[in-house]
């Protein structure tokens, strides 16, 4: 093909026909210059393209990660209920004073129970190590970062002071007070001690404000979740 064009060139110079070979040499760079700026767009376009590729992937996990987290809050939410109640009726029993019976024992281990709402963090540290920008989608990528390092942070900033305070002061009363009988049951050592002990009612009274405050906050880390999840569905789908 080259050697064609060079052929005309050379054709229209020994003629002497000056402003045809001027008008195909003009032509010529046109073309040039049009096959450059279409290379340029299919090289951009397939950019373009991988970069869809990787936001959708990166999209498909965050979701998944979202997922996985809204179920956990749910099932928390549930476990914050049952202690909720457990310590209630605990606390009613202890302050009416009522005797000792082995069904308590399923009551007792409520304070030392799992308070963490078991937030995973994975998907969303990978995407910070792979850069945010990845997400084109501004409104998305601040509601996301929203989500993890506001709504999830205060979650994990309660688990680790209620960690502390479990390590200071519940662990080591209920490790004096209570024999363990498996992972949901403890039997006092000196059930009219702990009718007589004020520390014990805090600790409940503690423990039953703490499972109603954190099924409250599940509740709306659920709907906060469920919202990003949608917003990434939409930006899926476009």
């Amino acid at each position: 093909m080259i050697k064609f064009f060079r052929n005309i060139r050379r054709n229209y110079m020994e003629t002497g026909k000056t402003t045809k070979y001027f008008k195909y040499a003009i032509g010529e760079i046109i073309l040039v210059v049009i096959g450059i700026l279409i290379a340029l767009q299919i090289n951009n376009w397939n950019e373009n393209r991988k970069q869809d590729i990787r936001e959708a992937s990166v999209l498909e996990e965050l979701k998944q990660g979202l997922e996985s987290n809204r179920s956990i809050l749910e099932k928390r939410k549930l476990q914050f209920k049952k202690f909720q109640t457990k310590s209630k009726k605990l606390i009613d029993h202890l302050e009416a004073k009522r005797s000792y019976h082995d069904s308590l024992d399923q009551y007792f281990y409520v304070p030392t129970g799992n308070y963490s709402f078991g937030i995973s963090y994975a998907t969303f540290e990978n995407l910070k190590s792979q850069g945010l920008d990845i997400i084109s989608n501004k409104d998305l990528r601040l509601n996301l970062v929203k989500l993890y390092e506001e709504d999830y942070w205060l979650l994990k900033d309660q688990e680790t002071k209620v960690a502390n305070a479990f390590t200071n002061a519940t662990l080591p009363f209920t490790r004096k007070h209570f024999k363990l009988l498996n992972r949901t049951r403890y039997k006092p050592n000196d059930y009219d001690s702990i009718l007589q002990n004020a520390e014990f009612l805090n600790i409940l009274y503690e423990s039953n404000y703490l499972a109603q405050l954190y099924s409250r906050q599940c509740v709306n880390a659920i709907e906060n979740t469920s919202k990003v999840i949608e917003e990434i569905e939409n930006e899926l789908k476009e």
